[in-house]
């Protein structure tokens, strides 16, 4: 199962190609154009909320290393008299002999590990917005496209429906039409114009991008189960999209997913570390040994040297409060780490059954619908200027080719939005950076 997981990820990783030859859209000098794969390293890498969070580490790192620390630190002190001549100078060390130095370290290694695991948790996250991100900006550009596209068409037809108004070819009616559906159309422009710049917005924030750029999904190596052209969607041509998805086994998945997924490393690392915090105030309650030594004056006036040996005796305060405190807390995240593993199993159930369920739509709608759909749309305005077709079936056709592609988008984007969940919540998506080209 896991290598049919691979599999669909590294299908789902593929750069897509856009249907449509042309656009009206022009972009600035400073477009960059990115993969999917190069979306994720960059996002990796220069995503502002990770660059925080990987300081985690170095923070445990420098605890670990202050804890690891021998403590040799003795005090002095030294004792004047009151209207005396002479002094008293005296050193103290402290040593500890129940292990609390052991303890200290076992508390800031579990720290250290799950400062780590939050890492892994908090990439397997960006890596799914980006993912979400990045098909959202495809399937945006493409709608765009096609408002364009259809902008254009309906300038054409109005400029055409004027003259035959004028010419008496036409009734003002059909002439109303014409002039109807271009102010849809530009509406229809401008609101996915606006929708793909709030994407894009969306996935300059992941990627932490500073500088204002236009960003491209490169889509121009074909994958067809991705982007289908026209002349390839058919029965037999189609990709099998709910056969691969009825290959996955939500069983399987969370098994994949009990071995990967750094939220429950990090739920284990918590209970592991409040243990040994409770540990660490048990032994800290305990006694300690006191060497001293004091050099005073002697009868002779000669200075002289005396140790002492002494213990710290915890009488009051026996830490009993801040260990049942730490004991609330491991218990706390053990409860908190058999929660995460049930909802994890029904979060991947339910994320096999989207992905069944948009891949289905989508085989049928790149089976049964698009083909002729797109075909018709190309023979739409050569039947128009051929007078097979007037202009209120042209727009009836046409508004129906249309609404075919979008419901296809909205499939495509729904089927890869599905894809992205199901990768993000077996925590597979990390490990597809590995096996995409």
């Amino acid at each position: 199962m896991r290598f049919q997981l691979y599999i669909l990820l590294w299908f789902a990783a593929q750069p897509l190609r856009a249907q449509s030859q042309g656009s009206t859209t022009q972009f600035s000098a400073d477009t960059l154009r990115l993969t999917l794969s190069g979306a994720r390293a960059r996002g990796l890498a220069e995503n502002s909320d990770l660059v925080a969070i990987r300081l985690d580490t170095a923070i445990a790192r420098g605890e670990l290393h202050q804890a690891a620390t021998f403590a040799f630190n003795p005090s002095a002190d030294v004792l004047m008299p009151v209207g005396g001549n002479s002094s008293e100078i005296g050193v103290t060390q402290e040593l500890e002999v129940f292990g609390q130095r052991s303890r200290r370290v076992g508390v800031e290694r579990a720290t250290l590990a799950r400062a780590a695991a939050g890492i892994g948790n908090a990439e397997r996250l960006t890596v799914g917005d980006i993912d979400r991100s990045f098909y959202r900006l495809v399937s945006a550009s493409q709608r765009m496209t096609l408002a364009e596209e259809v902008l254009a068409l309906n300038e054409r037809l109005a400029s055409v429906a004027e003259r035959q108004l004028t010419a008496g070819e036409i009734s003002r009616l059909d002439y109303n039409l014409a002039v109807v559906e271009l102010g849809r159309s530009r509406s229809r422009a401008l609101a996915t114009r606006r929708e793909r710049e709030q994407v894009e917005l969306d996935l300059q924030r992941l990627l932490g991008l500073r500088a204002h750029a236009h960003i491209l999904p490169d889509i121009g190596r074909l994958q067809d189960e991705g982007m289908p052209d026209s002349s390839a969607v058919t029965a037999r041509g189609a990709h099998a999209h709910a056969a691969r998805a009825a290959q996955l086994d939500a069983d399987s998945l969370t098994r994949v997913a009990l071995t990967l997924r750094q939220d429950l490393v990090e739920r284990a690392a918590a209970v592991d570390q409040a243990r040994a915090e409770a540990a660490l105030v048990r032994q800290e309650a305990l006694p300690n040994l006191i060497l001293r030594g004091v050099v005073e004056p002697g009868a002779s006036g000669r200075r002289a040297f005396r140790p002492g040996i002494g213990l710290t005796l915890p009488i009051f305060n026996r830490n009993r409060g801040r260990a049942e405190s730490r004991d609330a807390s491991a218990r706390q995240a053990e409860l908190e780490r058999m929660s995460l593993l049930v909802r994890l199993r029904t979060e991947i159930a339910a994320e096999v059954g989207a992905y069944r369920s948009a891949a289905q739509e989508v085989e049928i709608l790149e089976t049964t619908v698009l083909a002729p759909a797109r075909q018709n749309r190309q023979l739409l305005e050569t039947a128009y200027r051929e007078g097979k077709v007037g202009l209120p079936v042209l727009l009836l056709i046409r508004n129906q080719v249309i609404d075919a592609e979008l419901e296809y988008w909205a499939s495509w984007l729904a089927e890869r939005v599905a894809i992205a969940d199901l990768a993000e919540a077996t925590g597979e998506n990390i490990l597809s950076n590995r096996i995409t080209p």
